[in-house]
């Protein structure tokens, strides 16, 4: 005698579950679906209508997905390979590439393909056409070069300043990074003369380095834009990488960094040099290439040999040396001005050049600008000016009138707490020296 459960297997693989085809749950819609995934495949009920070859069906849809707006393309016979179709907008942009090269090639026509491991480049610039009116004109003023920031012995002419700028194969320094592009510019016969030495080949470097120690051997004083943290500390290592005497261009230097920054960094915020040709001299570079791929550049005109792809670095490094001369002539012009009696409008470049004038004895100028910058500033400023001033109208003799200015910033609540108690202590001195100058002329 059979169990139940053995005369359940021979009824099939799904006489289990009849006994549970009253509940709803087993009318779900998807319930043929299921059952026929439960069947073996070889006991499922044979199509009525066969599916198409997936093939076929793909095959047809070919078209549409190569279709790209244009017409169908045609069949190309079997066993033949089509060659690819060209990419217009890749050979666009190759052919703009091309024609930027041969621009840049015509500009550069007089750099031919170097021979010589390096080369010098020279142009020369009138002084009109500098726009200059100060610098490279006349003898020089040693109390304006001295505000310029020069420190060391004062030339006696213009003339025996060199103007320089280095570009270098990296921007951090240290005996790996090499000078492969120097541009050096002096005064001459009514000209800036600038001369640019270019490296081609790096293991040339001590041939380099002699020929440029031979070009600003003649000169004792040197301007830069900041060279004293830069260039000359790598023009100095250079020189001792490859057994040369140091250099004697720096034994007085001009960094117009420190200048530029007194008088246009409140103003301006930045006082990179792209900035200042901008904002100071209306002048602002259209088309340069950025500092930070210049050594990029020189390492892919090295691998290439192209002058091309030099050029851009030469006139980058050709008008950073222009742009160094025509900011210091705008840097000597507002020192004159001032000494003259005529401040710079804007407070703070005031208040710089009211302190320089200080310390170089223009007491006169450093009262002017001092005044101005009091008056035409804010109340942060004042407070500044306040006690400088007070010092110099001391000196004038009006030392009533110094003790009511800082009298008025201490009676507004102006200051910090440490400079209130200079203040105070000033303002005790000064009021002594009021009642006993009083007395006096009483008796």
């Amino acid at each position: 005698m059979r169990s139940a459960r053995s005369r359940a297997r021979g009824r099939g693989a799904l006489a289990p579950h009849r006994a549970a085809d009253d509940l709803s749950l087993r009318h779900d819609p998807r319930r043929d679906r299921l059952q026929r995934a439960a069947l073996p495949i070889d006991g499922r009920a044979p199509r009525a209508r066969p599916r198409a070859p997936r093939l076929l069906r793909l095959r047809d849809r070919l078209p549409v997905l190569r279709r790209s707006g244009a017409c169908p393309r045609e069949r190309c016979p079997r066993g033949r390979r089509r060659p690819p179709a060209p990419v217009p907008r890749v050979n666009d942009l190759r052919a703009r590439i091309a024609q930027i090269v041969e621009r840049d090639r015509a500009r550069v026509r007089d750099v031919a393909a170097p021979s010589e491991p390096f080369t010098v480049h020279e142009r020369r610039i009138d002084v009109d056409d500098l726009e200059v009116e100060v610098v490279g004109r006349g003898a020089v003023d040693p109390l304006l070069v001295a505000h310029l920031g020069l420190r060391g012995p004062t030339p006696d002419r213009w003339e025996d300043i060199l103007f320089l700028d280095t570009e270098t194969t990296g921007l951090s320094g240290g005996t790996g990074t090499y000078v492969f592009l120097i541009g050096v510019a002096h005064f001459a016969a009514g000209q800036l003369v600038l001369r640019q030495h270019l490296l081609h080949d790096i293991g040339a470097e001590a041939a380099f380095i002699a020929a440029l120690s031979k070009e600003i051997l003649p000169f004792r004083a040197c301007a830069s834009y900041n060279g004293k943290s830069f260039d000359l500390p790598i023009l100095r290592t250079r020189f001792v990488m490859t057994l040369r005497a140091e250099i004697t261009v720096d034994d007085s230097h001009l960094d117009l960094l420190h200048p530029a920054r007194r008088l246009w960094r409140d103003r301006f915020g930045s006082t990179s040099l792209r900035q200042l040709e901008e904002s100071v001299l209306d002048d602002g570079r259209t088309a340069d290439i950025p500092g930070s791929l210049i050594p990029d550049a020189y390492f892919h005109y090295l691998r290439k040999g192209d002058p091309a792809i030099i050029a851009p670095v030469l006139e980058h490094n050709a008008r950073d040396v222009i742009s160094l001369v025509r900011i210091s002539d705008r840097v000597a012009r507002a020192v004159l001005l001032a000494r003259a009696g005529r401040a710079p409008d804007h407070a703070p470049a005031a208040f710089a050049l009211a302190r320089v004038f200080e310390r170089n004895g223009e007491l006169e100028a450093a009262f002017a600008c001092y005044e101005s910058a009091y008056y035409d500033g804010d109340n942060p400023l004042r407070v500044r000016v306040a006690l400088p001033l007070a010092r110099q109208l001391e000196r004038r003799g009006e030392s009533d009138r110094a003790v009511r200015l800082v009298e008025t910033l201490l009676e507004l609540g102006l200051g910090t707490d440490p400079w209130r108690v200079q203040a105070e202590a000033r303002v005790r001195r000064l009021s002594k020296k009021v009642w006993r100058a009083r007395t006096a002329i009483v008796t």
